[in-house]
């Protein structure tokens, strides 16, 4: 199983060169398994790049996209997604409802009329909405030969946590973007715990480290981490890698270098993640 991070960045997107060692563009991830399978997990600015990768494969032309939640960071990029305009594709669109946000409401207006000049119902791609079944996965749901299960997490607004699993490969992954550990109930904190060790330790977890522990305080309730959290949580569930997301679009290079050294100094496998970055996953 691969994981290839299109982009990385939270909030919203930075361009100028002193940005660029971890990349500008909003969180876009992919998994690609063993058999070909696609999995995205949200559509912020770095899906263009991984729908360009995608249109120049000659494999099965159909994808699924996971959306964590529907802050603009995280949807904007669907409109450049060149597959929606291909009729060859076909794009399953999924998510757990959000408080009253089912999926094919909040995605379709992402391109509603006036944003967009062309609506869901224009587009050549066959896309399909799929409503997940409750916040929580009481059964892993099959894409191929990978495993999907998910749990909430603290956000404003609400987030999904995802972990993919390739049995036949014993590979692993946690995405927990946008989570405030802080602020995580008992239950909520349970329920990601038991997403990273069920049905085994997650081999990566990569998860929010959006601010410093010392900045952290100044920014409760904007529903952010920090490393020490994530650190913190792959310890507990004997997550052996790291992977830091969601950067601070204020942190250029020389401050995520510092974020870096400090993480690394905590967990040796506690790793700011960068745009473009290729992960292959194994057991």
């Amino acid at each position: 199983m691969k994981l290839i991070i299109g982009g990385i960045r939270g909030s919203y997107p930075v361009a100028q060169p002193g940005f660029m060692k971890y990349g500008g563009e909003t969180t876009s991830l992919m998994i690609e398994g063993r058999r070909g399978e696609r999995i995205l997990i949200d559509a912020g600015t770095g899906v263009r790049m991984l729908g360009a990768r995608m249109a120049a494969d000659p494999g099965a032309r159909r994808v699924l996209l996971l959306m964590t939640h529907y802050h603009l960071d995280h949807v904007v990029g669907l409109p450049s997604l060149g597959l929606i305009y291909d009729p060859a594709w076909t794009i399953e669109i999924a998510a757990p409802a959000h408080d009253e946000y089912e999926v094919e409401d909040t995605m379709s207006r992402v391109m509603d009329r006036p944003f967009w000049p062309l609506q869901v119902s224009d587009l050549r791609s066959r896309i399909r909405f799929h409503a997940l079944a409750g916040e929580l996965s009481e059964r892993p749901m099959a894409w191929g030969s990978l495993d999907l299960r998910w749990c909430p997490v603290q956000h404003p607004g609400g987030c999904t946590a995802y972990r993919i699993d390739e049995p036949e490969s014993g590979a692993s992954v946690v995405v927990a973007t946008d989570v405030e550990w802080a602020l995580s109930n008992d239950c909520a904190r349970e329920r990601l715990r038991d997403l990273c060790r069920t049905p085994t330790p997650a081999g990566l977890l990569m998860m929010d480290a959006h601010y410093l522990p010392s900045e952290i305080a100044s920014f409760r309730g904007w529903g952010h981490s920090t490393w020490v959290d994530a650190v913190d949580l792959a310890r507990a569930c004997d997550v052996p890698k790291v992977r830091l997301i969601h950067h601070d679009p204020r942190k250029d290079d020389e401050a995520m270098d510092r974020l870096a050294a400090e993480a690394a100094a905590g967990h040796p496998d506690a790793v700011p993640a960068r745009a473009g970055e290729e992960l292959e996953l194994s057991g």
